[in-house]
C-alpha cells in the first residue's frame, strides 16, 4: 500500500518547514506520494521537484487558492496546474498582492491605536515569501506582550468585529474553478466542513468543482462519512490530506496520516479526463 498525502504546506507559504526538510519527514515516515499545496504560489513546489526526485517520492503538482463564496474564505485545491500556466500564476500574483497589502493595513491600523508592531520581524517570521496573513499578525502580538494567545489576538484585534480589520480581496470561486479547468487542472474544495454549510457546498458542485476533500485527517469518522456520501452522490472524486503545517501535533498527524490509495487513483483519472 502507498502511503500518500495530498495536502502538505511549506515555508514558501504558512508553513514552518522548507520543501527539503518536508520532504525529509515524509520519506523518513515512508511516504511514497506528497503534495505540496502552498497557499496561492507555486514556489514551493518548483523547490521541492529535483529533491523529490532524488528521494524517490512523487510529488503532485498543488497549490491551495484562496477564494471567496458569498463573504466566506474558501480554499480550493488545485492539483497538476502546470506551473507555467499564465492564467493560474496571474490570479495567484493577485492574491498574494492583495493579502501583502491587507497585512501591512492591519499593521497600520494597529499602529494607530497605539498597537506597534515590527514589521521586519513579521516578514522574517512570513517564511520565504513574505506570505502574511492574520496569524502572523497574532503571533507578532504574542511575541511583544500585547495578548497571550491566538484566541486574544482575534478577539481584542484581528478578528472580523475589530476596529483593525480588513476584508480579504479574493476572486469569486466560480473564477478559480474555472481556471484550474482552462489549465487542466483538478479543482478540489478543501477541508468542506469549514464552510459549516453544505448548500455552500451545493453551490460549488454547480460552479464544476472536481472533487472534495473527504479525507482530511482532522475530520472525525462521521464527518468523513458524511462528506464521501456528498461526493460519490455527486460524481466528485475524493481527496485526502493532512493539512501538515508543523506546528503543535501538526507533525505527529503528518507522519501518522495517508490517504486511501484510490484517492490517487482518482485524482489521476480525473486529470486525465480533464485534459482530454
Amino acid at each position: 500500500m502507498k502511503k500518500i498525502d495530498l495536502h502538505v504546506h511549506t515555508n514558501f507559504s504558512d508553513g514552518m518547514y522548507s520543501p527539503r526538510e518536508v520532504l525529509e519527514i515524509a520519506k523518513t515516515n515512508g511516504f511514497d506520494v506528497i503534495s505540496i499545496t502552498d497557499h496561492d504560489n507555486l514556489d514551493g513546489y518548483r523547490n521541492a521537484v529535483d529533491i523529490a526526485s532524488d528521494m524517490n517520492i512523487e510529488l503532485v503538482p498543488g497549490v491551495e487558492i484562496s477564494c471567496l463564496h458569498k463573504g466566506k474564505d474558501v480554499h480550493i485545491l488545485a492539483y497538476y496546474i502546470d506551473p507555467d500556466n499564465k492564467e493560474i500564476n496571474k490570479l495567484l500574483s493577485v492574491i498574494y498582492q492583495s493579502r501583502f497589502d491587507r497585512a501591512n493595513m492591519m499593521i497600520e491600523k494597529l499602529r494607530e491605536r497605539g498597537v506597534n508592531l515590527d514589521t521586519e520581524q513579521i516578514y522574517e517570521k512570513a517564511g520565504e515569501n513574505n506570505y502574511l496573513g492574520r496569524p502572523h499578525l497574532a503571533w507578532a502580538l504574542i511575541k511583544n506582550g500585547y495578548c497571550k494567545n491566538k484566541y486574544e489576538a482575534f478577539e481584542k484585534y484581528l478578528g472580523e468585529h475589530c476596529y483593525a480589520y480588513v476584508p480579504k480581496a479574493s476572486p469569486s470561486v466560480k473564477k478559480i474553478i474555472k481556471a484550474i479547468r482552462n489549465g487542466n487542472g483538478v479543482s478540489v474544495l478543501a477541508h468542506p466542513y469549514t464552510l459549516n454549510n453544505d448548500s455552500y457546498i451545493f453551490d460549488i458542485i454547480k460552479y464544476g468543482i472536481d472533487g472534495l476533500e473527504v479525507f482530511y485527517a482532522k475530520c472525525n469518522d462521521e464527518t468523513v462519512l458524511h462528506y464521501n456520501e456528498i461526493a460519490q452522490n455527486n460524481m466528485l472524486i475524493r481527496t485526502g490530506g493532512s493539512d501538515f503545517h508543523g506546528e503543535g501535533l501538526d507533525e505527529e498527524i503528518f507522519k501518522c496520516y495517508s490517504a486511501p490509495e484510490f484517492v490517487l487513483d482518482e485524482l489521476k483519472k480525473k486529470r486525465g479526463s480533464n485534459a482530454g
